[in-house]
C-alpha cells in the first residue's frame, strides 16, 4: 500500500468507548441486530484493547546475576507483567521442564493487576535435583516471556549444581578444568559453581610493550619502587572466593596471543583475520627474549602457589592468524624458551595451539625444530559436531604420536580452548558436544582442558550469533564480552557435574568391551574409579563387569544413586548424555 494511503489512528480508551456507545445506539435505533455487526464490534474491541494495553511479560530468578543455585537452596522465579486490564486478575500458565523437554511440573499462577495494569507473582520452582531447568510461561492471550540478550523469548532458565564448599582443591597438578574468558564480578560465584580452576592470564606482549621494547620491565620496576605489583592481579579470576572462603585458581601466562607490538611485526606475514599477528622483524627478534624473561620473572614471583607455570607462546598460528613460514613460527619459541627457563625454574613452555586435524601444519613445525623448544603441546581441540564422527580421537592420537616422534619421548598435552556454539546445533547438542569432547580429550591423556566461553559473546552487532559459544546466555545486550548478567544453558549444569566427578582424576584410557557406537573412558582418583560412558548415535544396552555393591550410577547432571550388580555385571542403557559409574574395583 502506498505510504500516502497509510493512516495511523491512535485512540484513547475513553474516546473509543464513546464510539462504541454511539455505534450501539445507532444499531438499536435502526433495529439492526445483525450477528455480523456484533462480531465486528467484538473484533474492533479486541483490537483496540490490544493496542491500548500492549501486554508484556518478563521474569527473573531469585539469583538474577547467574540463576545458578546449590542443591538445597530455595529457587524462586518472579514474573512481572504490564499492560494488563486494570484491577483484573489473569492466570499465568507456568511449565518447568528439563534439558530434554521432559515436563517436571506445571501450574497456574494468578496475576492481579493494579490500576496501571502492572502485576507480579512469585513461583517456588522445583529444586530437588541437580541439573538444568527451563521455565516457560504464558498469559491467556498467548503473550510469553520477552527475550533477553541472547536468550530467546518464551522462557527463563536456572541450574542446580554441587555446593562448591564440598569440592576438593586438587592443586594445579590435579586440576583438570579451566574456562576461557568473559568473566565479571557482577556474575557472582560462577567460577566456583562450575568447578573452574584454570584461567588464562591477561595481556600479552602486544599489550605490555605496544610502544617500545623493554616497556614491560620498566613498568614493573616503577611499580615495585612504589610498593605495587605490576601487572595488578585480576580479582575476578585471581582472587576468587566462595562464601568468604578463597577459591584457588591457576593461571596460564600468554607470551603472544593474536597480535604483536606494531614495531615488532614483519609486514606481509599477518593472517587473514589477525592483522596484528605475524612473523618477527629484526626489532622483534631482538626484543622478544627480554620480554619473555621479564614476563617469567613476574609470573614466578607473583604466582608462587603453582608448582608449574605454563607459558603459551603463540595462538592458533594457522593462515588466519599467521602467514609466515614454519621456520618463522618456530623462531618465537627459539627466542623465548631459554629466557623463560632462566627466569622461572618451574616453567613449562607450550604451544602452538593449532587444531587436532592440522597434522600437516604440525608436521612442518616439527620439521622446523619446534620440539627443541617445547615442554608441552597445547592445542585447541575443536571439531565439528558430533565429535566422535569427526575424527577427534584419531586426530589426537596422531598428534601425540607425531610429538613423540619429534621429541623422542612423550610430551604432555593440554587444551586451552574448546567448545561448540548453540546457534546451529541447539543448546542441548551444544551441551552434549561440550561434555563429550572434554571427556574424550581428558580420556586420551590431556592434563587439563579449557572450555570456551562463559557466556555468549559476539563481534560487530548483537545479531551476530556465530559467537554463541557461551555456557550461559548473555542477558545484557549492551555488553558483548564480560557481561554482568547471565542465565544457564544445559551445558553449564552438565559441566558442573563433570568437573565434580572427574576433577583430580587421571585417565586410565578407553573402556574396552563396548560395542557399536558406545564409547567411554576409565578414570581413577585416590583409589576410586570413575567410568564415563555414552552412545553417540543411538540408545543401546551395555553390560559392564562390576562388583555386586559399593558403587553409584550418576546421570550427566550429577545425580547419583547406589547401584548393585547381578552376577558380577550391570546392565546400563546408554544414550548421547554420558552416564558415570563411581566406586572402587570398577
Amino acid at each position: 500500500m502506498p505510504a500516502s494511503r497509510v493512516l495511523t489512528i491512535k485512540l484513547h480508551w475513553a474516546a473509543f468507548a464513546g464510539i462504541i456507545s454511539w455505534m450501539s445506539q445507532r444499531s438499536s435505533s435502526r433495529k439492526l441486530a445483525s450477528p455480523s455487526l456484533g462480531a465486528g464490534l467484538l473484533t474492533v474491541v479486541a483490537w483496540a484493547s490490544a493496542v491500548a494495553q500492549s501486554e508484556t511479560l518478563s521474569a527473573d530468578t531469585s539469583r538474577p546475576s547467574n540463576s545458578t543455585f546449590v542443591l538445597g537452596e530455595k529457587v524462586q522465579v518472579t514474573f512481572m507483567a504490564s499492560g494488563l486490564p486494570s484491577y483484573r486478575t489473569a492466570p499465568l500458565s507456568v511449565k518447568v521442564s528439563d534439558e530434554f523437554g521432559t515436563g517436571i511440573s506445571s501450574t497456574s499462577i494468578q496475576m492481579a493487576a493494579d490500576g496501571s495494569g502492572n502485576a507480579s507473582a512469585t513461583f517456588s520452582a522445583p529444586a530437588t535435583k541437580l541439573g538444568y531447568y527451563r521455565v516457560d510461561a504464558a498469559l491467556p492471550d498467548g503473550v510469553t516471556l520477552t527475550g533477553l540478550g541472547t536468550r530467546p523469548a518464551g522462557f527463563v532458565t536456572y541450574a542446580i549444581v554441587t555446593d562448591p564448599a564440598k569440592r576438593i582443591n586438587y592443586g594445579n597438578e590435579g586440576s583438570r578444568f579451566g574456562m576461557q574468558g568473559g568473566f565479571s564480578a557482577a556474575q557472582g560465584s560462577v567460577i566456583p559453581y562450575l568447578g573452574i580452576r584454570y584461567v588464562l592470564g591477561g595481556p600479552d606482549w602486544g599489550d605490555f610493550e605496544s610502544k617500545y621494547a623493554g616497556q614491560f620491565a620498566a613498568a614493573r620496576s616503577a611499580a615495585a619502587s612504589k610498593g605495587q605489583i605490576f601487572p595488578a592481579k585480576y580479582a575476578v579470576t585471581d582472587a576468587v572466593a566462595y562464601n568468604g572462603v578463597p577459591w584457588p585458581t591457576f593461571e596460564i601466562a600468554l607470551v603472544t596471543k593474536a597480535k604483536l607490538p606494531p614495531w615488532a611485526l614483519l609486514p606481509g606475514t599477518s593472517g587473514t583475520v589477525c592483522k596484528g599477528m605475524g612473523a618477527l622483524n629484526t626489532a622483534g627478534m631482538e626484543a622478544l627474549p627480554g620480554f619473555a624473561q621479564a614476563l617469567a620473572e613476574h609470573f614466578n614471583a607473583d604466582f608462587p602457589g603453582q608448582s608449574a607455570h605454563y607459558y603459551q607462546v603463540t595462538w592458533e598460528p594457522a593462515k588466519w592468524c599467521f602467514a609466515g613460514t614454519a621456520q618463522q613460527l618456530v623462531q618465537f619459541y627459539q627466542l623465548a624458551y631459554a629466557s623463560i627457563h632462566r627466569a622461572d625454574p618451574n616453567a613449562v613452555v607450550m604451544g602452538p595451539t593449532i587444531f587436532p586435524h592440522n597434522s600437516d601444519l604440525m608436521k612442518e613445525f616439527w620439521a622446523a625444530g619446534l620440539a627443541n623448544y617445547l615442554d608441552a603441546v597445547s592445542m585447541h581441540p575443536y571439531v565439528e559436531w558430533p565429535p566422535e564422527t569427526h575424527n577427534l580421537i584419531e586426530d589426537i592420537r596422531t598428534q601425540m604420536q607425531m610429538a613423540r616422534n619429534a621429541k623422542g619421548r612423550s610430551l604432555p598435552f593440554v587444551g586451552t580452548e574448546q567448545g561448540y556454539t548453540s546457534t546451529s546445533i541447539g543448546e542441548l547438542n551444544q551441551a552434549l558436544g561440550d561434555i563429550r569432547a572434554a571427556i574424550i580429550v581428558l580420556g586420551e591423556g590431556f592434563q587439563f582442558n579449557f572450555a570456551f566461553y562463559i557466556a555468549d559473546a559476539w563481534s560487530g552487532t548483537f545479531s551476530d550469533t556465530s559467537h554463541y559459544y557461551g555456557y550461559y546466555w548473555n542477558l545484557n545486550a549492551k555488553i558483548p564480552y564480560g557481561t554482568d548478567k547471565i542465565g544457564p544453558k544445559p551445558a553449564a549444569a552438565a559441566f558442573a557435574a563433570m568437573t565434580s566427578l572427574l576433577d583430580g582424576s587421571n585417565s586410565v584410557g578407553p573402556i574396552s568391551k563396548l560395542s557399536g557406537t558406545e564409547l567411554g573412558y576409565r578414570f581413577q582418583r585416590n583409589g576410586t574409579t570413575i567410568l564415563a560412558l555414552w552412545d553417540y548415535q543411538t540408545t543401546s544396552n551395555a553390560s559392564l563387569p562390576v562388583p555386586n555393591s559399593g558403587f553409584q550410577v550418576c546421570d550427566w547432571m550429577g545425580n547419583c544413586s547406589a547401584a548393585t550388580g547381578s552376577g558380577g555385571s550391570i546392565h546400563l542403557t546408554l544414550s548421547g548424555a554420558p552416564t558415570y559409574l563411581v566406586g572402587r574395583d570398577l
